[in-house]
């Protein structure tokens, strides 16, 4: 943005940083009063950009692949250290997005991806807000076996104890 000139007046960046708070806070609030209703617009904000990007390359497709990709963008997908790339990641097995990145189409097409993972993110997070459902990383690897069977049995004694609570305040009111 600032190579066109979007740095050029102090009231646009200014609007930028405030306008980004702004945002920020208002989402910490809707969460406080419902996570699900927080969750969702996140997803339905990340639904937009996939198919902003996806107009975007099907009306760019012939200028994007002729110019190469940035280096910071060959890095990130490619180079070594991932930043935990993975790990964000809750519909594809570990190690399986290593996308291509030869040309600008490519850093557009695999930005587009990430922004559908944020959306499966999401409906996750919002499945965990109304079922309860736990939200685990599939690449989250567990020190022993033991540990993993301790996890899953916690998880059913609280179950357990908030099914037990939700009855006595049902017979109750």
């Amino acid at each position: 943005m600032e190579a066109l000139g979007g740095d050029k007046y102090w009231s646009d960046r200014f609007l930028g940083y405030h306008c980004a708070i702004a945002y920020y806070w208002l989402l910490i609030v809707t969460y406080l009063f419902s996570p699900r209703v927080a969750y969702q617009f996140m997803e339905l904000l990340e639904a937009h950009a996939v198919d902003t990007y996806g107009e975007f390359l099907v009306q760019n497709k012939d200028m994007l692949l002729k110019i190469p990709a940035p280096a910071v963008a060959i890095s990130y997908y490619t180079g070594g250290d991932l930043y935990e790339f993975d790990e964000f990641q809750v519909d594809r097995p570990p190690g399986s997005r290593r996308p291509p990145c030869d040309n600008l189409y490519d850093v557009f097409q695999n930005i587009k991806d990430d922004e559908a993972e944020h959306v499966s993110t999401m409906r996750a997070c919002q499945n965990y807000a109304t079922l309860g459902k736990l939200v685990v990383s599939p690449h989250v690897r567990f020190e022993s076996k033991d540990e993993a069977e301790k996890i899953s049995i916690d998880r059913q004694k609280w179950k357990e104890w908030a099914d037990e609570i939700d009855k006595k305040k049902n017979l109750s009111g």
